[in-house]
């Protein structure tokens, strides 16, 4: 009694194993999208909060620049009304004063200047006092009615920089107060305005206009009305000294380098993290429109997010009472629907009993887990069995086809494999073939089963209304479709339906081929026969043009004779260059020219597809027979160069100079190591005129070769581009100028012989991977 009970112990605790189960994962599927789509909701309106306030500040900061830069602007233009002048039609109020000789008993030149100071300094706002400054003289009156000397006027800064004035004025960052000056004792910014003959010209300034103003009340035109406590708005130059504020004891004081740093580097209107005040706050940097400052809008990010947390927690506590909701109704489905599965499974329960009778292999408690494991493997089984089933068809009836086609069977043979319907005894043969060389050069060899299948969705798509459609890659570079209908298809839809073939596979394949067209009268019985004139047919593709459709019946059999001799020339040429005997390559060759020249019916536009051919079968014999290989690149050049001959003349030089010479020293190359010590001669000699113009063909003609020939060799033994090399070399010397001199970019940059500094520094960051500036700066930090 007691071993029977402990044997139904594990009967008992498997419907509460299996209920656990559905009840964690009802658990999952209804909280886990009930959390996500909470997050998600979460995410959407803190990220809406942010960017809300981020474009807040971005306002604050446009705001605080427009009211300084509209203050600035009238105050220069105000200045600009007195100290412009042209000598064509107008003579600048105060360039009457300015050459004279200013001396204390001249009262009234004095009244006369001191009524324009004073006129100058009632139209303008925020000034502390305005000062005319004759070069002549040497000597300042101030709006204040004072005569000064240089010494006595006691700002040599600003007087060394009225000195050095281009027409354009200058102005001086704020300074905290004016040493030894007592007239002058409080935070002024300085503007200092030329006096000239001619302010449209470039010449001589002869006096200035220095004006002084009142940098307190200026930084108070950056506040704004804010509803955050801690907003400060505030403009730095380029040392990080504080120009303006809104807080005016803090105006002449400095950043610390890190934030002048992230305030340069930081991108326009766009949110920085910095520390303000030993506070971390968001700040957006805008640039000023005319001077070397920086407008700084910065708010606590405590203060400026606090909103968002607020969000946040509501948000994920809606969610949280929403996920225990879900999970209170998955509980109560999970025990609803278990009531079914639990018959389902004690259903099973004898099959389960005979599978583990049936094998060693022990079986799930899981009943349905384990009814499904089979029913899967089945399926997979069944399905692959297909798989292999349809590939087998696939490979039997393309390998059954492509024998056939060859003549190696007999129809009845092949009838009983091929897919042909029994009333299909009209059948369309089309040879496609491509250029092998062109080929490879747009696709490499891996790709080739790709090709096929691209292209057999064409000839589907292209000619399936005309019939049956049936596609063979015979090998790489040719391709046979065949055309299966039960009546006889019209010459001309044949004709349209081969040259949209032609079109589609130049749009999207970007190839150009050659379609040889036959047919069958006799359905299966005559294919043979027909593949064979479709064969015959496209050997004729070389003296027309590429990219056409060739008719059989339509060939005129004058051609035949002339096209083999032509076929058998061509094999002599090969036969040669097998041997090495390149010489005799080259007589054979011009021997076939020379036939060409004397009866040809071929004009040279016609055999242009015959040479590029040629050129493939050349350079693919000495790839096999020798190793010797063109690159893509050296190929296309080939080609373009045989596409610019017009005579039989013309291609029979180019195939002597380009083709076999390229040949010669290609077998050259194998046995003679001068030529490393020739590119060895060229670094050295890159290395030493750097800075001069340097070009591929002039490097050619010093070492006494072509283009084409250096640059083969020097990426054969440096491993690159001579462009390249000589970019990357020039760049290394860049940065030694920048780190060992002080010449300017644009002076490293003109010695460099670049056309624009621009054009320099986009070279020099994407080698180096930032900016010459940055690069030196980079430098010179870790030097100090």
């Amino acid at each position: 009694m007691i071993q029977h009970m402990f044997a139904k112990l594990p009967l008992l605790r498997r419907p509460i194993y299996h209920k656990q189960k559905l009840i964690i994962y009802m658990l999952l599927l209804s909280t886990i999208p009930v959390l996500v789509f909470g997050l998600f909701i979460t995410n959407i309106l803190t990220t809406t909060i942010q960017d809300q306030a981020s474009l807040y500040n971005k306002m604050l900061v446009q705001n605080a620049q427009d009211r300084m830069h509209d203050q600035l602007k009238k105050i220069d233009e105000l200045l600009l009304q007195y100290t412009y002048s042209s000598q064509s039609d107008y003579m600048g109020i105060l360039t009457q004063y300015a050459g004279k000789e200013l001396s204390a008993t001249d009262i009234d030149t004095f009244r006369q200047i001191k009524n324009i100071l004073v006129n100058i300094r009632s139209g303008m706002e925020h000034v502390i006092e305005v000062d005319f400054y004759s070069f002549h003289s040497k000597k300042i009156l101030t709006s204040d009615n004072q005569f000064l000397s240089e010494e006595q006027f006691r700002d040599p800064a600003a007087l060394d920089k009225a000195r050095q004035l281009s027409i354009q004025g200058v102005w001086i960052d704020t300074r905290t107060s004016l040493p030894a000056n007592t007239r002058i004792n409080q935070n002024v910014l300085t503007l200092i305005r030329p006096v000239a003959a001619d302010s449209s010209a470039k010449k001589t300034i002869t006096g200035a206009i220095i004006a002084y103003l009142d940098a307190d009340t200026l930084g108070n035109k950056l506040a704004s009305k804010s509803s955050y406590k801690t907003h400060e708005v505030f403009v730095v130059n380029e040392s990080g000294q504080v120009v303006f504020h809104n807080d005016r004891s803090s105006i002449g004081t400095r950043i610390n380098q890190d934030n002048l740093d992230q305030i340069k580097q930081a991108v326009t209107l766009e949110p920085v993290k910095m520390s303000v005040n030993g506070v971390l706050s968001i700040a957006n940097v805008l640039p000023a429109r005319n001077q070397n400052w920086y407008y700084v809008s910065s708010i606590s990010e405590a203060e400026l997010y606090q909103n968002v947390n607020h969000v946040k927690l509501l948000v994920i506590s809606a969610a949280g009472a929403l996920v225990v909701v879900a999970a209170l109704i998955a509980l109560h489905a999970a025990t609803s629907l278990y009531r079914p599965v639990r018959n389902l499974t004690r259903s099973i329960e004898a099959i389960r009993q005979t599978d583990m009778d049936a094998t060693d292999n022990p079986k799930p408690h899981n009943e349905i887990e384990q009814v499904n494991r089979a029913i899967h493997e089945m399926l997979k089984h069944n399905e692959q069995l297909e798989k292999n089933l349809e590939a087998y068809k696939d490979k039997m009836e393309a390998h059954t086809l492509h024998q056939y086609l060859l003549g190696n069977l007999q129809e009845p043979d092949a009838r009983s494999d091929l897919r042909f319907k029994p009333n299909e005894c009209y059948i369309a043969v089309m040879l496609l073939e491509f250029d092998p060389w062109k080929l490879y050069a747009e696709y490499p060899q891996n790709d080739q089963f790709l090709l096929y299948f691209a292209i057999e969705n064409m000839a589907l798509e292209v000619m399936n209304a005309y019939g049956s459609i049936h596609a063979l890659m015979l090998q790489p570079g040719r391709f046979v479709i065949l055309i299966a209908r039960e009546k006889v298809l019209e010459a001309e839809l044949l004709r349209q339906a081969s040259n949209k073939l032609l079109q589609v596979i130049q749009q999207y394949l970007k190839l150009t081929a050659t379609l040889s067209v036959s047919y069958s009268l006799q359905g299966l019985s005559g294919l043979p026969e027909a593949y064979k004139q479709a064969e015959q047919a496209a050997r004729y593709r070389f003296v027309l043009q590429e990219e056409q459709t060739i008719f059989i019946n339509e060939l005129d059999p004058s051609m035949s004779m002339q096209f083999e001799d032509i076929a058998e020339s061509t094999y002599k040429i090969l036969d040669k260059l097998k041997l090495s005997h390149v010489e005799e390559a080259e007589a054979e060759f011009v021997q076939l020219m020379e036939g060409l020249k004397d009866g040809s019916m071929f004009s040279v536009e016609s055999i242009h597809g015959f040479f590029s051919q040629l050129i493939g079968s050349i350079y693919r014999c000495m790839q096999v027979h020798h190793s010797v290989a063109l690159t893509a690149e050296q190929h296309r050049v080939l080609l373009s160069s045989l596409s610019k001959q017009q005579t039989l003349g013309e291609v029979e030089h180019f195939f002597i100079a380009s083709v076999f010479g390229g040949i010669r020293e290609s077998l050259a190359e194998r046995s003679l190591p001068a030529q490393a010590e020739q590119i060895r001669q060229l670094v050295d000699y890159i290395h030493e005129h750097y800075d001069q113009d340097i070009s591929l063909q002039h490097c050619a003609d010093w070492l006494g070769m072509n283009t084409f020939q250096v640059s083969r060799l020097f990426k054969k033994h440096t491993g690159q581009n001579f462009v390249d090399y000589v970019i990357h070399f020039r760049i290394e010397q860049a940065k030694r100028m920048l780190i060992d001199t002080d010449m300017r970019i644009q002076d490293i940059a003109d010695k460099l012989r670049y056309n624009s500094v621009q054009n320099f520094i986009r070279t020099f960051k994407k080698t180096a991977g930032m900016t010459p500036g940055q690069y030196r700066k980079l430098h010179n930090k870790d030097e100090n």
